[in-house]
């Protein structure tokens, strides 16, 4: 009796153990699950001035869910000091890193500032733009697609997603 009553108490903490981590309420219950938002910014270019807002707006939405935003500056005029002025001014609500010896940027294969990375468990599944705003250096309109957006929605909910890329538009690093 001692032996089954130890036996069901094993089985019922054993069983307790293994359920499934649910880790975003969005569906996706991957254990480990980590999406990271890498992106190249700079003080002095325009459309990286501009693409402040839908990543302030991707950040809201999905920085609850296990996703992580970071802004490199590669910029060698950039310091601590400028950083923190653009981050305060376009109210970046994420980590803003001083990159100036390009190490980051370069892994990351970046070529213009604002060009996003978007990496699933280590693996890049995006590299691009993050919304179509831009179509071409100075030719802004409303934008049609909202690429970053779009991949961290699927992410979320469990969607597979294949590895694509968009060409950037931005100031050249």
């Amino acid at each position: 009796m001692i032996k089954k009553t130890k036996l069901i108490l094993i089985v019922f903490i054993f069983s307790i153990s293994c359920e499934k981590n649910d880790i975003n309420q969005g569906g996706n219950t991957e254990k480990g699950f980590e999406v990271e938002v890498s992106v190249v910014l700079s003080e002095s270019c325009p459309i990286a001035q501009y693409m402040t807002l839908p990543l302030k707006n991707s950040y809201e939405e999905f920085s609850s869910e296990s996703v992580v935003f970071t802004g490199y500056f590669p910029n060698l005029l950039s310091n601590q000091k400028t950083i923190s002025d653009f981050a305060q001014k376009y109210s970046i609500p994420f980590d803003c890193v001083d990159d100036n010896n390009g190490e980051i940027v370069s892994l990351l294969g970046a070529s213009v500032y604002s060009e996003v990375f978007v990496k699933l468990n280590g693996v890049l599944v995006y590299k691009g733009m993050i919304d179509d705003s831009y179509a071409d250096l100075g030719q802004w309109s409303p934008a049609d697609n909202n690429y970053l957006y779009d991949v961290l929605e699927q992410l979320i909910e469990g969607v597979g997603v294949e590895y694509f890329e968009t060409e950037a538009v931005g100031c050249l690093i």
